[in-house]
């Protein structure tokens, strides 16, 4: 090999050891920088990645149990390490077929130590709009800050951990600071459904429904959706109000720079008042000529997928619009808190007896493992003898 090939591979390898170091640099030492610019309003793009490094961050020193010296970039580096063995075993379809997420064993480095059902609750922390809500005369009031509910919860169910599947028969109780109850059940096996209500102590309303999760992931990308009809009634008028989630979607499982967005509409439909809120989330850009929508894009905002743009109907009529970011906060033209604590004494059902979850709460990923395997060969062997049995539901 000549000189200067030699030399040229050498400026390559340095060059990008230093773009290594300086991201990890980057990670570990960047949060005062990072609260400058959350303090900076002229730097609106920074806010956004700002709010969602600080949130992700949080996220992996609850449950990932890593230490303090441990990077981002070294954790999710560590993470796909473990996904690429895995993907040994699981053969060279994953990039031609695809595979469904809710129907194979996934390993437990992947996982975070507490079950679906837990996760739930945390999708509905600003359960303080829906006690808004509850309050309000107008239904197209009491609409608004239904859809601030559920928009508020986009960026409490995310992480980069995946929660435990709940085993048929699992539950959670829970309760809220302001008393809000929460119950959860695991009402199927395959498909997986979990069920719940949650209760506002003077009854004023009921949030209930179910929710199906389907995921899969093909090449470098993982998409899934929680579908299901999401319900809350309320006691003043005996009105019920329906939404549904958007679809969700992770790039860069495997390699590369992961990012997770949403994408899709949500429909909140009163139909005892006549009101339908349609938000659209990540909506395309529109469509333009070539030279319009190249002369629109130099003096335009830049392209934000984080952010959320809806309408409030009756009839035909548009009453209200609004528009913000399910990072942020949700502003209606025209015109939102704590954690749910669980029970001292629940269930010998309740998801938090499980061993798998115990044991990767106590950073023990080998027995996590293991009892992940115990509990689900448990659960094949339980749904063979409910079908030898003549039961009538396939779960």
């Amino acid at each position: 090999m000549s000189s200067a090939k030699r030399w040229k591979i050498w400026r390559m390898f340095t060059s990008y050891r230093i773009k290594t170091l300086s991201r990890m640099y980057m990670v570990r030492a960047g949060i005062g920088s990072i609260h400058r610019n959350i303090n900076s309003s002229s730097r609106s793009k920074g806010r956004v990645w700002a709010r969602r490094f600080l949130s992700n961050n949080e996220t992996l020193r609850r449950y990932a149990h890593l230490t303090p010296c441990v990077s981002l970039h070294d954790s999710i580096f560590l993470e796909q390490a473990q996904l690429w063995n895995w993907l040994k075993r699981m053969g060279s379809h994953i990039f031609k077929e695809g595979i469904n997420l809710t129907k194979i064993s996934l390993p437990v480095c992947l996982f975070e130590p507490r079950s679906f059902l837990e996760r739930l609750t945390t999708n509905w922390e600003y359960n303080s709009l829906l006690v808004a809500a509850a309050r309000c005369t107008d239904p197209a009031d009491r609409l608004r800050f239904i859809v601030a509910f559920a928009i508020s919860g986009l960026c409490r169910q995310v992480s980069f951990h995946k929660p435990f599947n709940p085993i048929l028969g699992e539950t959670y109780q829970a309760v809220y600071p302001n008393g809000i109850e929460v119950y959860c059940e695991q009402i199927s096996h395959h498909p997986p459904i979990s069920s719940w209500e949650v209760y506002e102590p003077s009854g004023k309303f009921v949030f209930h429904g179910n929710g199906n999760w389907v995921a899969g992931i093909k090449g470098n990308n993982v998409k899934g959706r929680q579908t299901g009809i999401n319900c809350v009634r309320f006691a003043s008028d005996d009105a019920v109000v329906e939404y549904e989630l958007p679809g969700l979607q992770v790039k860069g499982v495997l390699w590369g720079v992961r990012v997770l967005k949403y994408s899709g509409q949500m429909v909140f439909k009163d139909k005892k008042n006549g009101l339908q809120a349609v938000i659209d989330v990540d909506p395309p850009a529109p469509s333009a000529g070539f030279l319009s929508g190249w002369f629109r894009a130099k003096k335009g905002p830049p392209h934000k997928p984080d952010q959320v743009f809806g309408r409030l109907m009756q009839g035909d009529t548009v009453l209200d619009t609004c528009h913000g970011s399910w990072l942020h906060y949700l502003e209606w033209d025209k015109g939102l808190s704590p954690a749910a604590a669980p029970l001292d004494n629940p269930l010998p059902s309740d998801c938090r007896h499980r061993e798998d979850v115990v044991y990767l709460k106590a950073g023990d990923q080998v027995q996590s493992q293991d009892w992940k395997q115990t509990l689900e060969e448990q659960q094949r062997r339980d749904r063979k003898l409910r079908k030898e049995g003549g039961c009538a539901f396939d779960h």
